[in-house]
């Protein structure tokens, strides 16, 4: 039952990691479900910090950010490539004059 406890311990770890927090023994202790020891904590965060740390699959609300990231990045090419046009009418301009 020790290595099970350990086990949810370490995956709630990287579920608060994924949040932004940093696990440490006190947080896994007024997360976590069920009675934590104070070693079952060390243990979890031992294990934890020795782990990747790499992040899971993405959420629907990464998805939609990933979306609307996507969006933005498409109108900004978009204004871009209508400067450059502007910037190359000017630059030819300027060639005109200059050779007249």
């Amino acid at each position: 039952m020790g290595s099970d406890v350990i086990q949810q311990l370490v995956m709630l770890s990287h579920q608060l990691h994924q949040q932004g927090l940093q696990p440490s023994v006190g947080l896994l202790r007024s997360k976590a479900p069920m009675k934590v020891s104070v070693t079952q904590a060390i243990d979890a965060i031992k294990r934890f910090n020795a782990s990747d740390k790499a992040p899971a699959p993405a959420k629907a609300d990464d998805a939609r950010s990933i979306d609307a990231l996507q969006k933005r990045v498409d109108t900004l090419e978009a204004a871009v490539a209508v400067l450059e046009q502007r910037l190359n009418k000017l630059t030819q301009a300027d060639a005109d004059s200059a050779t007249e």
